[in-house]
């Protein structure tokens, strides 16, 4: 299935699953997926106003089982246009939306060994505030390995056995109903790897297949201490 013909499939409502992945062509660039508009719990749309400062909301895109972080930096804006690579190769990132370019979306998984958060328990969070393991506010750790990520610059590697930044969301933010979409993501054959790694307990909380069902037109945004019942501190 060609580019043009998987958008359409998906815009369709059908499910990523019946795609083939193994022969997607894979650049270190956004590919784009049907857009998906962030909502609060109750599935109305989230408004950037309502989006806290002191910790990261979760949400799935483009598929179930993807696990995105929604960070708002605040009053510390997103730098934009930096030279950045993964295991795709180099790519620019375009930095965050919203007035002050404080909003950011990066996939929640570290790309060190795949730590991601889970309903038990997350390794992997936005520290707000200076933690033991960062030094500094305003850092995404892992405490599981010690990896620490600047999501003012892309999530690049600051410290740690990590290697890579985290996974970057595309973003569009409305600033006439203070709304964000979702519309892409990058390093897709990371997430492929993810699926492979974690099936059996992917299966298990959604269903055989289910992680890889398509979000549809919204994905609902939970604050990471509301989505995981144990959030450590590092």
């Amino acid at each position: 299935m060609d580019r043009r013909g998987f958008v359409k499939v998906c815009a369709g409502g059908a499910a990523l699953a019946l795609a083939n992945w193994d022969q997607m062509a894979v650049a270190a660039n956004f590919e784009s997926f049907p857009p998906a508009k962030l909502t609060n719990k109750f599935g109305a749309p989230l408004k950037g106003a309502e989006i806290p400062t002191n910790e990261a909301m979760v949400f799935s895109y483009p598929v179930a089982g993807v696990p995105c972080f929604l960070i708002n930096l605040g009053d510390r804006p997103s730098q934009s246009d930096l030279a950045l690579k993964n295991e795709d190769g180099d790519y620019k990132w375009k930095g965050g939306v919203g007035p002050k370019g404080q909003f950011v979306a990066f996939v929640a998984i570290c790309t060190h060994q795949l730590s991601y958060p889970q309903p038990e328990v997350t390794y992997l969070r936005y520290a707000a505030d200076v933690s033991g393991l960062a030094g500094a506010p305003g850092k995404i750790v892992c405490c599981a390995h010690a990896s620490v990520f600047e999501p003012t610059e892309g999530a690049k590697v600051v410290s740690g056995p990590a290697t890579m930044p985290l996974l970057p969301i595309s973003l569009v933010y409305d600033p006439v109903s203070d709304e964000l979409t979702a519309d892409g993501i990058m390093g897709m054959e990371y997430i492929k790897r993810f699926f492979k790694t974690f099936k059996g307990d992917l299966n298990a909380r959604y269903g055989r297949g289910g992680y890889r069902l398509d979000v549809g037109n919204k994905t609902a945004c939970i604050p990471l201490s509301k989505y995981s019942e144990i959030v450590p501190a590092c």
